[in-house]
């Protein structure tokens, strides 16, 4: 599933470092900082029901150049919880939870809009 950039140039700090040895660092930056607001995490839980941004640690595991796009794939590790109703009697415990994924971002290298798929 892709889920479309909430800004119009999410990433183009990431695509002016293209083929630096600043490219990773910016793009885990920037990905880091917009946490759900750009990747599809909630969509990606498997232990918890909501997931959580603050806490993100992104990987990336392969660039490749096509054309005018960036093809890139991450994976990311973050966290969930699972809520409860936080009545005082609710036996559901607010744990925090491991979780996992991996994405792929395709990211246009005129603007640095970027699509993002769930692998």
């Amino acid at each position: 599933m892709a889920q479309e950039s909430p800004s119009e140039k999410p990433l183009a700090s990431a695509v002016a470092a293209w083929g630096t040895p600043h490219f990773a660092p910016t793009l885990i930056d920037t990905l880091t900082r917009l946490g759900t607001r750009l990747l599809p995490l909630q969509k990606a839980l498997t232990h918890g029901s909501v997931a959580l941004d603050d806490d993100l640690m992104v990987r990336v595991l392969h660039t490749e150049a096509k054309g005018e796009h960036l093809l890139v794939r991450v994976s990311v590790q973050y966290t969930s919880i699972i809520t409860g109703c936080s009545c005082i009697d609710d036996p559901t415990p607010e744990n925090i939870l491991p979780e996992y994924c991996e994405l792929e971002l395709f990211i246009d290298r005129q603007n640095g809009a970027a699509k993002v798929e769930l692998l």
